[in-house]
């Protein structure tokens, strides 16, 4: 009799242990989809999916949480009772009871806690250190902060340029619809860096980017000196392409890639480029743009593995400001500045700002 119950006990402890383990890796799928939610898993392939993975984490949670609540009563019930206390050849000692203090306290306090309570503790740390550096093995990344709710209408929805590794801003885009919605302008704002300080390779020269929604077509005029040296600019076209806004975001873009030391546009050359992000979903009504955009090799319409743009989080506290890894194409002068950039950028931004607007309006305006 004594061994039977022995044997069930074991059993018991053994199924406990597994399904605190399996609780635990539902919750680091949980984690990994909230902060690093691109390339999808099978936890977020789609939004209403990982909507639905959510709700049943917090339910069994719940439940999984008074289970442990109630292992911990009992085990600290019999601790505390003549059985768990009588001394005997194991007696209960005082490295005993430093034990139960400082080990069997602690772990049972996260059994308890973290099932349920787990995903709004650990994702705002994790969301934290994404945001911190997330970005870090990238050159360039871009602030993208929507207008809020309350904010005022002379409030732009902008972005705000890097250099990873400088806490100061390079400079400012925003868009703008000018009272069209078919035709907007994502275009630089200001310079919050002297001009002569910006590395050439961050220098933007394409400074005015529209985009035509009646027939998908994106356009740009770059910025460049007149002559080596000059203080005098000009205006000059150096985009031409189309985009699908929808799923999944792609872009077939024509440019001519110019630095600020350009003067001659003419002598070079352009270039094709095609892209489309990694995932279908890209925009959400109830939550920030989240996508891995990369070049499409053209010969076998396969995604190159180089990622040109990369969202990476909503800073903590504040979900009207979205954090996106900027790359470019590798291998290519001004790259992280160049239409693959800058074109996908301005409709993230207006996404970006939809969402802003939406999570911090008044919850009877939702």
């Amino acid at each position: 009799m004594r061994t039977e119950s022995l044997c069930c006990w074991s059993t018991l402890f053994l199924m406990w242990v597994v399904i605190n383990g399996l609780d635990a890796i539902w919750l680091y799928f949980y984690v990994q989809a909230c902060v690093s939610p691109n390339p999808r898993t099978a936890v977020n392939r789609t939004h209403s999916g990982f909507q639905g993975y959510e709700v049943m984490m917090y339910i069994f949670g719940f439940f999984w949480s008074s289970v442990n609540a109630f292992v911990t009563w009992g085990y600290f019930a019999w601790l505390c009772s003549s059985n768990g206390t009588k001394r005997n050849s194991s007696g209960y000692t005082f490295v005993k009871v430093l034990f139960n203090l400082l080990v069997v306290f602690p772990v049972f306090v996260v059994l308890v806690v973290m099932p349920f309570f787990g995903g709004w503790i650990v994702v705002p740390l994790a969301q934290k250190w994404a945001w911190n550096h997330r970005c870090d093995t990238y050159p360039m990344y871009a602030i993208l902060d929507g207008k809020g709710y309350y904010d005022a209408r002379y409030i732009p929805n902008v972005a705000h340029f890097y250099q990873t590794g400088n806490i100061n801003s390079l400079y400012t885009f925003d868009i703008s619809d000018n009272d069209s919605s078919d035709i907007w302008n994502f275009h630089l704002r200001e310079w919050d860096t002297d001009q002569s300080q910006i590395p050439l390779d961050f220098y933007p020269t394409m400074q005015q980017i529209s985009y035509n929604f009646i027939d998908d077509s994106v356009t740009a005029n770059c910025t460049i000196p007149v002559a080596p040296g000059s203080n005098n600019v000009t205006s000059v076209p150096c985009l031409t392409g189309t985009f699908n806004p929808n799923t999944p975001l792609s872009f077939n873009l024509t440019s001519i890639p110019l630095l600020n030391t350009t003067s001659n546009p003419s002598a070079i050359p352009q270039v094709n480029t095609l892209l489309r992000t990694v995932d279908k979903q890209w925009a959400f009504g109830d939550d920030a743009p989240s996508l891995i955009l990369r070049a499409v090799d053209p010969s076998s319409n396969t995604l190159r593995q180089t990622n040109i743009i990369r969202t990476a989080v909503t800073k903590k506290g504040d979900c009207t400001q979205l954090k996106v890894c900027l790359a470019g194409v590798p291998g290519r002068e001004g790259a992280a500045v160049g239409a693959e950039i800058m074109a996908p950028l301005g409709l993230i931004l207006m996404r970006q700002a939809d969402y802003a607007n939406e999570c911090t309006a008044p919850s009877d305006d939702n």
